[in-house]
Formats: structure tokens, C-alpha cells, sequence
């Protein structure tokens, strides 16, 4: 049968089926408008729940931040409006620019460790070495362990004299420092426990990208004569690449906030302001020092620097897809 012999029976074909009448394109339309409305309520009953929660516990107290910092309040008394005076005191409080330099050590001794060390457990997880089904279950613990329970955990392994971390290093002769009151090791130590506690999401995240690759590309890069190595870095590491930027903004999230809860237990901000984060900064000043106001300011500054790393990260990614 030719082509234009079929081309002239699928014409004939349309010309014969029956034209609607305007009485069942209209009812088309309104069961067509039922189904939307019956969907869009489903949707709505279904988001309802987590969109009233965002916005009692993550809009409402952001605006409410956001009006307090331009008063002066100290929790009990009537709240004196001072326009913006708390953002030009920022300016000049050196203790709000030291506890933002820590926040920036945390942010790179944290950052690009936890990234490059999720993803090189998650290829050993991922892989099919012995040992890989134990190491997978080991590294849910940090999950299952609340942040005070982890930080309890954590201030007996540092501890100087008992300590497991010192009893080890004892065995070779060589007296541990007091880790958490020493000035020098508090904070890597502090870092050290905050990357513990951020990797198994990171993991987790990896080995979903991994096991999206196929394996037609490590067969076919094997019998061009790659090697192991080679095929992890010309293949996993870039499959991974919109994987690692979203680990790292979720990283630039968690240790710009400075695990607030992990160092307010584990060293209070000390020894000598060494592990006070701006996010402990922002608690100390609200609920120590009651200055409300200030205090809301400065998390609102925080929260700034968050608005413009994210900015920096759509553009770098916007970047990437051009050029893909």
C-alpha cells in the first residue's frame, strides 16, 4: 500500500468519524473542569498539612525576627522602636565579626571535607568489596543518635585523662591534649564531630547517583584499557556533579549555622570565644545579654550571607548548564 493511498484512507477516516455536538463538547469541558477541581483539592488537602508547619514555624517566626530587629527589647518590658541603630551596630561590634570569622574556619574546615570524604565512602558502600554490606549499616548510627545524645558521646571520647581518643594516642607514648578546653584543638574538634554527624546524608545522597549510572560506561571505558582510577575520575566523579553541588550547598547550610545545639552542649562557645559560631552568637546575645532586637538583627545577617551563597550557587550551576 502506497503512501499517499494511506495518507487519502486516514483522511477518509477522520472526514467519517461523527462530529461532536455542542451538548457533548460541553460536557466534556465540565467533566474536564471536575476532574482539575477534584485534583486540585486532593493536592490541596495533601499539601495543607506541611504548608500550614512552613508557615507557623518557618515564615511567621521569620517575620516576626524581621520586625523585632528594629526594636529594643529585652523580653519583659514595653519594645522601644530604633529603626535600623541594630544594623549599624553590627558594623561596629568586633565580638559579632569574631564569632563570623569562626563561622567562616568552620565553614572551610567542614565544607569540602564532608563532601570529599561522603563520596569516597559512598563509592567504598556502593562498591561490591567484601565488608561493603557491614560498612553500609555502620554508617546510618550518626542518624539513629539525637544531637545531644552524639555531643554527650563526643565529650567522653575527647575527654583529657579517660578519654578514648587520648587512650589511643597514649599507646603510643604521647600525652593527649584536653581537646574541648584547649584553645588550639577545640575547634578542629568541634569540626571533627560536626563532619560525623553531616555524613551519612551525604552518603546517602552519593550512592543514589551512583546507582544511576550505567554500567555500559565502566564495561566499555574497562575494554579501552581504563583503569580503576580512571574510571572514577572521568566517569563517577563527573555523573556526580549535580549531586556534589547540592551537598555542597546543604554542607554550606549546616556549617554556616555553626550546629548551634552540637557546640552550645560540647563547649559553650569557649575556650575563649574559639567555637562561638554566629548562630551561637545571635542565641547568646538574645537569651543571655536579652537584646532581642540586636540578637534578631544579627541572625538576619546570617541569614543574608545564606541568600547570597545560594545566589552564588544558581549562578555557578546556571553557568554549568550552558556549557553542557
Amino acid at each position: 500500500m502506497s503512501l499517499d493511498t494511506q495518507t487519502r484512507r486516514s483522511a477518509q477516516n477522520r472526514d467519517d468519524r461523527p462530529i461532536p455536538s455542542n451538548t457533548e463538547r460541553t460536557s466534556k469541558a465540565k467533566s474536564l473542569r471536575r476532574t482539575r477541581v477534584i485534583d486540585g483539592a486532593t493536592a490541596t488537602v495533601f499539601l495543607a498539612p506541611g504548608l500550614i508547619a512552613f508557615l507557623i514555624f518557618v515564615v511567621l517566626p521569620a517575620l516576626v525576627g524581621l520586625g523585632l530587629s528594629f526594636f529594643d527589647w529585652d523580653l519583659f518590658s514595653t519594645p522601644e522602636f530604633v529603626g535600623v541603630d541594630n544594623f549599624v551596630r553590627l558594623i561596629g561590634d568586633a565580638a559579632m565579626w569574631k564569632s563570623l570569622g569562626v563561622t567562616a574556619l568552620f565553614v572551610i574546615m567542614g565544607v569540602l571535607p564532608t563532601t570529599v570524604l561522603g563520596f569516597c565512602l559512598a563509592v567504598v558502600a556502593n562498591s561490591g568489596i567484601r565488608g561493603a554490606s557491614a560498612f553500609r549499616i555502620l554508617y546510618f548510627l550518626p542518624l539513629v543518635a539525637s544531637s545531644a545524645v552524639a555531643s554527650a558521646i563526643w565529650i567522653n571520647i575527647y575527654q583529657p585523662r579517660a578519654g578514648l581518643l587520648n587512650s589511643i594516642i597514649g599507646l603510643f607514648g604521647v600525652q593527649g591534649p584536653a581537646w574541648l578546653t584547649d584553645p588550639a584543638t577545640a575547634r578542629p574538634a568541634l569540626v571533627l564531630m560536626m563532619i560525623w554527624s553531616a555524613l551519612p546524608v551525604v552518603i546517602i545522597l552519593y550512592i543514589a547517583s551512583l546507582q544511576r549510572i550505567p554500567d555500559d560506561l565502566y564495561s566499555a571505558a574497562a575494554l579501552d584499557g581504563a583503569n580503576k582510577w580512571r574510571q572514577l575520575w572521568s566517569i563517577t566523579w563527573p555523573s556526580v556533579a549535580g549531586t556534589t553541588g547540592l551537598v555542597l550547598v546543604l554542607q554550606l547550610i549546616g556549617f554556616l549555622g555553626g550546629a548551634l545545639e552540637t557546640a552550645l552542649i560540647m563547649t559553650g562557645g569557649g575556650p575563649l570565644g574559639e567555637t562561638t559560631s554566629l548562630a551561637l552568637y545571635a542565641y547568646n546575645v538574645g537569651f543571655e545579654r536579652r537584646e532581642v532586637g540586636y540578637a534578631s538583627a544579627v541572625s538576619l545577617f546570617q541569614l543574608a550571607i545564606l541568600a547570597v551563597g545560594f545566589v552564588i550557587y544558581q549562578i555557578v550551576m546556571h553557568g554549568r548548564k550552558a556549557r553542557a
